[in-house]
C-alpha cells in the first residue's frame, strides 16, 4: 500500500510541478492584461477630457465665425451707405452746377449794369444827377442811380448767398463720405484680425483632433492586445485542462500499476491469498466535507446568503457567478481540490465602502484553482489571499478571506465555476 501511495503522490507533485511552471506564464498574462484594462480607463478620460477640448475650441470658432459674419454684413452696409451717399454728392454737384449757372446769368446782368454805367460815361453818381437838364430830368436821374445801386448790391448778395449755401452742402457731403470711407477701412481691418484669429483657432482645433485620434488608435491597439490576450490566456486554460487530464489518467495508470504489484507482492507473501493484510488507507489530514455526497465544500460555512445570482441581468453584462453576502475577514475555503493557476493579492482597493478598480481584471485580490476533475472555480473580491500560484490545495483548505477588491459595491465573495471554460451556476455542485 505504502508502494501505491508513492506512485499516487509521485503523480500528483508531477501534476502540479508541470502546472506550477505553466503557472507563472498566466500569472504574466493576467497582469499584464489587468494593466491593459487599467491602461484603458485612463485612456477613455482622456479620451473624454480631449473631445471635451475639442468642442470647447470649435465653440470658439463658431463665436469667431458669427463676429466675422456680423462685420461682413456692416462692411456691406457701410459700402452701401458710400455708393448711395456718393449718388447724393453727384445729385449736389448737378444742382452745384444749376447754381453756377444761375449765378452766371446773374453775372451777366451785372455786367449790362455796369456797361451801362460805363456808357454813361463811368462818371459818379453825384455828377449823373448834377448833370440833369431840369428838375424833371433830376429826379429821373436820382431814380435810376438809386435802382441800379440797389440791384446791383441784391445781385451780389444774392450771388454770395447761394455759393455759401452750396459750399456748405457740398463740405458736408465730403464730410459724410470721408466718416464713411472710415468705417469701412476700421471694419476691413477688424475683418483682417477676425480672420487672422480664425486661422489661429483652426490649428489648434487640427492639433486637438490629432491628439483624439492618437488616443482613439491607442485605444483600438489596446483593445486587440486585450483581446489577443484573452484569446491566449483561454488557449492556456484549455491547454492546461488536457494537461491535468493526461497527467491524472498517468497517475491512474501508475497507481494502478503500483496496486497490481503490490497485491502480487501481497500474494506471495501470504501464500497466494489476494486479500490485503492491512485496511484501506485514509489521509488524516483530509478535510472534513460539508457536502459530502458531492465532495464539493461551500466556501464560506456559516455564511449562506446570496446577495447576486448566477446570469443576473446587469447593465454591463450577464453576472458569470453568484455572490455570497459575508462580513470582512470572513475566512474562504476551496470548494474542491486542485492548483492554484493564478492569483492576485496586490489589490489595495479593500475597503469595505466598496470600490470600482481594475485590479486582478476587475476580480481585485483572487484565487483561481483548477480543480483534479478539470472544474476550474474563482474566488473575487478578497481583502487577502492565503495561498499562492503553483500551490495545490485540499478540499476545505484555507485559501484567503472575504473583502471588497476589484469591481465591487462592498464585502463579499463572487465565487464562479466554469467547465470546459464556459461559465456554469456553482449552485449546481451542491
Amino acid at each position: 500500500m505504502k508502494k501505491i501511495l508513492s506512485a499516487v503522490m509521485a503523480a500528483i507533485v508531477l501534476v502540479v510541478g508541470v502546472v506550477a511552471v505553466s503557472a507563472s506564464d498566466i500569472s504574466d498574462l493576467e497582469k499584464r492584461k489587468a494593466e491593459l484594462e487599467q491602461k484603458q480607463e485612463q485612456e477613455k478620460e482622456k479620451l473624454e477630457q480631449q473631445k471635451g477640448e475639442v468642442d470647447a475650441q470649435q465653440g470658439e470658432i463658431d463665436k469667431i465665425n458669427e463676429q466675422l459674419e456680423s462685420v461682413s454684413t456692416d462692411i456691406r452696409t457701410c459700402y452701401s451707405n458710400i455708393v448711395k451717399i456718393e449718388k447724393d454728392i453727384n445729385s449736389k454737384q448737378a444742382q452745384i452746377d444749376k447754381k453756377n449757372k444761375q449765378i452766371e446769368a446773374n453775372m451777366d446782368v451785372l455786367r449790362e449794369r455796369l456797361k451801362a454805367i460805363y456808357i454813361a460815361g463811368e462818371v459818379s453818381s453825384l455828377e449823373v444827377i448834377l448833370g440833369a437838364k431840369d428838375f424833371s430830368d433830376f429826379l429821373d436821374k436820382l431814380q435810376l442811380v438809386q435802382y441800379v445801386s440797389n440791384h446791383d448790391e441784391e445781385l451780389i448778395n444774392k450771388i454770395q448767398k447761394q455759393l455759401d449755401a452750396i459750399s456748405d452742402q457740398k463740405a458736408a457731403l465730403e464730410q459724410d463720405k470721408s466718416d464713411l470711407e472710415d468705417e469701412k477701412q476700421t471694419l476691413e481691418t477688424k475683418q483682417d484680425e477676425l480672420n487672422v484669429i480664425l486661422e489661429e483657432n483652426k490649428e489648434t482645433l487640427a492639433s486637438l483632433q490629432n491628439k483624439v485620434d492618437e488616443t482613439e488608435m491607442n485605444l483600438s491597439l489596446s483593445e486587440e492586445e486585450l483581446n489577443g490576450l484573452s484569446s491566449e490566456i483561454q488557449e492556456y486554460y484549455r491547454k492546461q485542462r488536457e494537461l491535468l487530464a493526461q497527467q491524472q489518467a498517468e497517475a491512474a495508470r501508475r497507481a494502478a500499476e503500483a496496486e497490481a504489484a503490490q497485491q502480487q507482492n501481497n500474494s506471495e507473501e501470504s501464500g497466494g491469498s489476494t486479500e490485503e493484510s492491512g485496511g484501506s488507507y485514509e489521509d488524516p489530514s483530509a478535510p472534513k466535507q460539508i457536502n459530502a455526497g458531492s465532495g464539493w465544500v461551500w466556501p464560506t460555512p456559516g455564511a449562506y446568503t446570496l446577495t447576486s445570482q448566477f446570469n443576473e441581468s446587469r447593465s454591463y453584462e450577464q453576472h458569470g457567478g453568484i455572490d455570497i453576502g459575508a462580513s470582512m475577514g470572513t475566512p474562504i475555503y476551496a470548494a474542491n481540490s486542485g492548483t492554484v493557476v493564478s492569483s492576485n493579492n496586490s489589490c489595495p482597493h479593500v475597503s469595505a465602502g466598496g470600490n470600482w478598480c481594475s485590479c486582478g481584471g476587475g476580480y481585485g485580490n483572487f484565487i483561481w484553482i483548477l480543480h483534479d476533475n478539470g472544474y476550474e472555480t474563482i474566488y473575487g473580491h478578497m481583502t487577502s489571499t492565503a495561498v499562492g500560484t503553483g500551490e495545490h490545495v485540499s478540499a476545505g483548505q484555507l485559501i484567503g478571506y472575504v473583502g471588497s477588491s476589484g469591481w465591487s459595491t462592498g464585502p463579499h465573495l463572487h465565487f464562479e465555476l466554469r467547465i470546459g471554460g464556459v461559465k456554469t451556476d456553482p449552485l449546481s455542485l451542491f
